[in-house]
């Protein structure tokens, strides 16, 4: 009896000893893991344009930044040039966590919310140095609270360029948009512009564009710097305005499941790397366009025509007034733009 007494007492002592070894290795790993996470990560992104396009590219550099700096714990599969499919099923892959990270344009979501679009309203800054600040403000991250019924988190944005107009014949004046047929991007703000100018706007995807003008069915394009690039659109629209009448963004978006599955120290280095990404994105597109016009005439043979642009004020002002008075999301990025401006 004695024995089996004994051997009891041991078994329990021993238990005990293991339960309190097993709880010491625990709270070592979690005190050593504090705030992060040793899982894997493999992040599904995605966006519309061709691989060499400053879209891409931001994209790409956020991943090879995060696995630089996680050591590779956290990788990034990129998916350029439309391959999951155009912006409105990235939007829906998006959604569902099929993809983890999409750069939609802004165009895109102000189909989703009317608010995105306050990046297209006419002549919204000057600079990219002027965007950037916008971009990064209060008011502008703002716009992602709006997307209410998206499942979705913003993270920032990025730029493909200032718009500019590719045309087969030279454009002089405002007066020569009357009638002028256009392709352009199908958002009510941006078709308010070009209705106002009297031209006849035409919503066409960007894979039509060429042939489109090759064939006259369209006169010209109103097209980001970075695309009028890399979608060889001068060959056959030789005569370059570079009007700056819009600002080209998109947001950076992470699927919200997925974000909210993160520990904070991830979070907060995804957010890190955005910011310094985009701004690296934002000088590297204002030293293409700088370029492009040194340039452009030389080594693409466009021929760069401008006129007073002060002459698209009218319209300008009208399109600004009506969605400011529509949307108090758009009436407060305007403000912080004219803020911006006039420092």
């Amino acid at each position: 009896m004695k024995k089996i007494k004994a051997f009891t007492i041991l078994m329990v002592i021993g238990g005990l000893l293991f339960l309190a070894a097993c709880g010491g290795g625990n709270g070592d790993n979690a005190e050593g893991t504090e705030g992060t996470s040793e899982e894997q990560i493999v992040l599904n992104t995605a966006n519309i344009t061709q691989a060499d396009n400053e879209f891409s590219l931001t994209l790409e550099r956020i991943g090879d930044e995060l696995e630089a700096r996680t050591d590779g714990r956290i990788t990034a599969q990129h998916n350029p040039a439309g391959q999951l499919g155009n912006e409105s099923d990235m939007m829906q892959q998006l959604n569902a966590g099929s993809i983890d990270i999409a750069l939609i344009t802004n165009a895109q979501l102000s189909n989703s919310s009317p608010a995105f679009g306050a990046w297209l309203m006419p002549f919204l800054v000057d600079t990219h140095e002027q965007a950037y600040e916008l971009w990064t403000s209060d008011e502008a991250m703002a716009l992602f609270d709006t997307l209410e019924n998206e499942n979705v988190v913003g993270l920032g944005y990025a730029t493909s360029g200032f718009r500019y107009l590719l045309s087969t014949e030279p454009i002089e004046s405002v007066s020569d948009l009357k009638g002028f047929k256009i392709r352009t991007t199908p958002s009510p703000t941006i078709m308010d512009f070009w209705n106002g100018l009297e031209s006849s706007p035409t919503a066409m995807p960007l894979t039509e564009v060429y042939t489109s003008l090759q064939t006259n069915v369209i006169d010209g394009v109103d097209i980001d710097t970075e695309s009028l690039v890399s979608e060889n659109l001068h060959e056959i629209a030789p005569y370059m305005t570079p009007s700056k009448h819009m600002y080209w963004s998109a947001a950076i978006m992470m699927n919200k499941d997925l974000w909210e599955s993160l520990s904070e120290d991830d979070q907060q280095l995804i957010q890190e790397v955005v910011a310094e990404v985009t701004k690296e994105n934002a000088e590297n597109v204002s030293q293409h366009e700088a370029d492009l016009l040194e340039n452009g005439e030389e080594e693409l043979g466009v021929t760069i025509k401008e006129f007073d642009y002060s002459e698209f004020d009218p319209v300008s002002e009208q399109v600004r007034e009506k969605w400011a008075s529509e949307n108090p999301e758009i009436e407060a990025l305007l403000k912080k733009a004219e803020e911006i401006k006039s420092e």
